[in-house]
């Protein structure tokens, strides 16, 4: 198995980067190819591979965890091959912090990002982390369980994704919830209704929001990443999905202890989008 990476150039980001095998002992370390930018898309692959390995080799009989244990010593051998790996102790505390779990099928790395929009530089701690095979990737501030970006992987494998189109979108992000507090936003009331989508369109699958206005029950549609304003859903859609909430009511309502926690269905639900321009 090998692990293809990219040669070094002056304007991709490089630096020392750590990588953890779950189930290997070692920790393996590299001087040059720890950014993102470098290794997050050859690992990945690299991680396909290992976990088609594992697939292949529990359809022949071997149990789980031992085949996961084979598939991960293959992808450690594969990243050693390049001279900028070698294996270390744990606890070295590295910026570019890489984690594959070939049993679970998922991938994440933790580093920083900088950034800097209106004058205003930022630098950000964040965990990226998706399934290996689905290919998206929900980006989190470190310390903060909440999702606050998401992409799929074919925006992902664009040219310095991580160190421009992220840390860009991670800083526009933080100086909207600035101004929204700055304001005096206050969050969201705990019955507002939104519903998370992935939209497929083309060959690629959009994050998008639903939320229900509070005035008249109707429903907008957001961008999932900066919750700006595409569009609103059509009447027709909205009676679709009004038959939709209310099955699902029903039938959660019958499951033991879920009753009393399941909002029921809005007069005015989600439907086609009316209009999907920006306004």
């Amino acid at each position: 198995m090998a692990v293809t990476l990219p040669k070094l150039d002056q304007q991709i980001p490089s630096g020392p980067g750590g990588v953890e095998i779950a189930g290997f002992p070692q920790i393996l370390h590299t001087r040059s190819f720890g950014h993102p930018d470098l290794l997050f898309i050859p690992l990945l692959e690299g991680a396909r591979e290992a976990v088609n390995l594992c697939e292949r080799l529990t359809t022949g009989g071997e149990t789980r965890e031992h085949a996961a244990t084979m598939s991960g010593i293959q992808l450690v051998s594969g990243l050693l091959k390049d001279s900028s790996f070698s294996l270390s102790a744990r606890g070295l505390q590295e910026e570019h912090f890489y984690f594959v779990d070939l049993a679970a099928g998922t991938i994440s790395v933790k580093t920083r990002l900088y950034a800097e929009v209106s004058r205003r530089t930022s630098m950000f701690k964040v965990e990226i982390a998706g399934n290996i095979r689905d290919g998206i990737y929900a980006v989190r501030s470190v310390g903060d369980s909440s999702a606050s970006l998401q992409f799929d992987e074919q925006q992902v494998r664009q040219p310095m994704f991580f160190s421009t189109i992220l840390a860009e979108q991670c800083l526009r992000l933080k100086v909207q919830q600035d101004q929204s507090r700055g304001m005096g936003a206050t969050p969201a009331a705990p019955d507002t209704t939104e519903m998370h989508l992935m939209v497929p369109v083309a060959n690629r699958k959009i994050p998008v929001v639903l939320k229900q206005k509070e005035l008249n029950g109707e429903w907008e549609i957001l961008e999932a990443q900066l919750r700006t304003r595409i569009g609103e859903l059509s009447p027709d859609a909205t009676n679709h999905l009004q038959l939709l909430l209310a099955g699902l009511s029903t039938i959660l309502a019958a499951v033991p202890g879920s009753a009393s926690t399941v909002p029921a269905p809005s007069p005015s639900l989600v439907g086609a989008a009316k209009d999907s321009s920006r306004p």
